[in-house]
C-alpha cells in the first residue's frame, strides 16, 4: 500500500472513529506510520484528506448505482433498486457514509467551495439517476406519476434518511429495505399487478 493510500485509509478510520475536527494531521500521520510532512506533500490540508475521501466515496456510488439499475428493465425494478443499492453500500461504506454525515453538513457553509462543489455534484447525478427510473417507469406504465422532479426528490430523501436512521439512530432500527420497496411500489405503482410483489 502506498503511503497516500494508508493517509486515506487511516484518516478515514479516525474521521469516522473521532470525528473530523477531532483528528489532527498527526494523528492520522502516526496512525499511517508516515512523516507528518508527507500528509502535506498528498493532500496540502485536513480538508485535502476529507475532499480524496468524498470524491473516491462518490465516483464509487455513482458508478455502481448507474450500474445496478441499469441491469433492470422495469422503471419501478430501477426504483427498487436504487432502495437495495444504499441499503447495501451503508453497509460496505459505513465509515465513509458516517463521515458524511456528521461533518459536512458543517464544512458545506464553510470557504471550502470545492467540498461544496463536489458534494452537489454528487447529489446531482443521483437526482438525474432517480429521475431517469421514474420516466422510465412512465413509459412502461410501471409508474405512475405527474411530478417526475418533486418524486425524484422524495425518494432522495427516503434514501437519505434510511442511511442517517442506519448509522446515527439511538434505537435499533429493523431491516427497513424490503418495506421501503413496498412503500415504494404501492406508492408509485400505476395498476394492481405491478403492485404485487413477487
Amino acid at each position: 500500500m502506498s503511503r497516500k493510500e494508508a493517509i486515506i485509509e487511516e484518516a478515514t478510520r479516525l474521521f469516522a472513529e473521532n470525528g473530523f475536527h477531532q483528528t489532527s494531521t498527526l494523528d492520522i500521520a502516526e496512525s499511517a506510520g508516515v512523516a507528518h510532512g508527507t500528509i502535506f506533500y498528498h493532500f496540502k490540508s485536513k480538508e485535502g484528506i476529507i475532499y480524496e475521501i468524498f470524491r473516491r466515496s462518490g465516483q464509487t456510488y455513482i458508478t455502481d448505482l448507474k450500474s445496478e439499475v441499469g441491469r433492470h428493465p422495469k422503471g419501478i425494478e430501477k426504483i427498487e433498486a436504487v432502495l437495495r443499492f444504499n441499503n447495501a453500500f451503508c453497509r460496505t461504506h459505513a465509515k465513509q457514509l458516517l463521515i458524511f454525515l456528521r461533518d459536512f453538513p458543517e464544512k458545506k457553509d464553510s470557504k471550502e467551495n470545492k467540498l461544496k462543489a463536489l458534494v452537489q455534484s454528487i447529489g446531482e447525478q443521483v437526482i438525474k439517476i432517480i429521475e431517469q427510473s421514474l420516466e422510465t417507469g412512465v413509459a412502461d406504465g410501471s409508474v405512475d406519476t405527474s411530478d417526475i422532479k418533486n418524486t425524484a426528490h422524495i425518494l432522495n430523501a427516503l434514501v437519505f434518511g434510511l442511511i442517517h436512521m442506519n448509522l446515527l439512530s439511538p434505537l435499533e432500527i429493523p431491516e427497513l429495505e424490503p418495506s421501503a420497496s413496498e412503500f415504494c411500489r404501492r406508492a408509485l405503482c400505476a395498476c394492481k399487478s405491478y403492485r404485487e410483489t413477487d
